[in-house]
């Protein structure tokens, strides 16, 4: 147990899924609308080089959700459960430390496809108060029975295809789906507002609660008020070059040519709507911080922001998740908490791994963290006012047999069982195009990235299991 001193009243634990690190305007993306990030950015800290363990939602959140490697919760790729027994997570971990727990909105440990077709109940994980919704519009869930009865008139209007159905593929296309509602009948609005029900409803005691948005996941429908600041306006335009995937091993290459068919215009309404997508979750933090103020209790709240991994948003012209580039893999993560970590934006540059953080947490909590998580607390040195040294590398494994580790400057890919790997040098621009494994001149550090490689993966498979005999 950590020495005494100020804990958080309450944790505050946001998720969202697939935004990316440039999407909050305060990390220099002036195009993006996010005021209400913004000021948790301006008053918090900030870690500018986090990064997710897996490219995809489920092993990823298994992960940083249990402080251990995806190898180490077995959930390596999407359709992968975490056992409804699994220890640690970050439910069992709290309320060992005297907190009750509270999961509302998208937890993402189990797959969700005809979920409101199965009349079992559903895993809850250790979360003593359990309000899942793991999509928005498309099953008969909390989020659109409470729609059904807070704006019956705007049902029809979220209406989503299933995941896997033939519909919802053909709604995956370039050109925006604006909600004509308010914001706040959208599934974030849900969020936020069964959380301030929640809090309302149990005023005293110490409490952790996680608020998974399924924004901004595609499909893209933005309410009409998300999508405002973006209609018409100047927005960057992705970043890619011509035939990247030229030259490039498998299955890197046909990761490229995924979205080869869709044009630079096609591209950039896909971002367009994606950050209106960004935009609803911003307005949904905001009515919550401001919820808190009202209630005199937000300096006592410690407000986690991050996110599962990122979308490639037109970059290197691809869309969504499952690749290793920067923009999948680096994740925004801001940490509120005036009345233990100020008030001034601290920035941290340090390389950081999304494993780390919920150790990091019950280190501010003075919570025991349990010797068997893989993650590195930087607590202490947080409390202390200090810099956290930073990883030398950070890793990340997809249970396709594909794997990264990235330092600084380097970026080595390995792919199994086409035993192919690439190497990028991210000092050069534009960045993760230029293959440098079959370039004799980096042989050297192409040997070195390999071994590192064997080494972290080796480590990041220690089981997690307690050992039952001495021998």
């Amino acid at each position: 147990m950590a020495e005494t001193g100020p804990t958080p009243r309450r944790v505050v634990w946001i998720t969202t899924d697939h935004m990316r690190f440039d999407c909050v305007a305060a990390y220099g993306n002036s195009a993006i609308h996010t005021p209400n990030l913004d000021a948790l950015a301006a008053g918090g800290v900030n870690f500018l080089n986090c990064f997710g363990q897996n490219p995809v939602c489920m092993p990823s959140r298994a992960s940083f959700m249990t402080g251990l490697y995806p190898q180490q919760t077995h959930v390596t790729q999407n359709g992968h459960c975490l056992p409804p027994e699994f220890r640690p997570t970050v439910a069992s971990v709290f309320g060992a430390a005297g907190y009750e727990t509270a999961q509302i909105g998208k937890l993402h440990f189990q797959p969700h496809e005809n979920h409101d077709l199965d009349p079992r109940p559903r895993h809850t994980y250790g979360f003593d108060v359990f309000w899942p919704s793991e999509e928005k519009g498309c099953y008969e869930d909390a989020y659109m029975a409470w729609l059904r009865g807070r704006y019956p008139q705007h049902v029809d209007a979220f209406r989503i295809p299933r995941p896997t159905s033939a519909e919802r593929m053909a709604w995956e296309t370039p050109a925006p789906h604006v909600v004509e509602a308010p914001w706040q009948a959208s599934q974030a609005g849900w969020v936020v507002e069964t959380a301030e029900r929640y809090f309302a409803a149990r005023p005293g005691g110490r409490r952790l609660v996680h608020l998974g948005f399924y924004n901004p996941h595609p499909p893209l429908n933005p309410t009409r008020e998300a999508f405002a600041p973006y209609e018409g306006a100047a927005i960057p335009s992705p970043r890619f070059g011509e035939d990247e995937w030229a030259g490039k091993p498998e299955p890197l290459a046909s990761q490229l040519r995924r979205r080869s068919g869709w044009s630079e215009a096609d591209l950039l309404e896909y971002r367009r709507s994606f950050y209106a997508m960004v935009t609803e979750v911003d307005l949904a933090v905001g009515r919550l911080v401001d919820w808190f103020r009202a209630d005199g209790t937000l300096d006592d709240t410690l407000i986690v922001f991050s996110s599962d991994h990122g979308d490639m948003c037109g970059d290197h012209r691809m869309t969504h998740k499952g690749c290793f580039f920067d923009e999948v893999m680096h994740l925004p993560l801001i940490l509120h908490w005036p009345a233990g970590l100020g008030t001034q934006r601290r920035d941290l540059t340090g390389l950081v791994e999304m494993v780390d953080l919920l150790p990091t947490l019950l280190g501010l909590c003075r919570a025991a963290v349990p010797d068997v998580m893989a993650g590195r607390s930087c607590a202490a040195d947080l409390l202390a006012g200090h810099t956290p040294d930073g990883r030398e590398d950070v890793f990340a494994y997809h249970g396709a047999g594909q794997a990264m580790l990235r330092t600084d400057r380097w970026k080595y890919l390995r792919y199994e069982p086409q035993g192919t790997e690439v190497l990028f040098d991210l000092s050069q621009a534009p960045p993760e195009t230029t293959d440098r494994a079959v370039d004799p001149a980096c042989a050297e550090v192409l040997a070195e990235m390999r071994q590192r490689m064997l080494a972290r993966s080796l480590a990041a498979s220690r089981s997690p299991l307690p050992r039952p005999h001495p021998f």
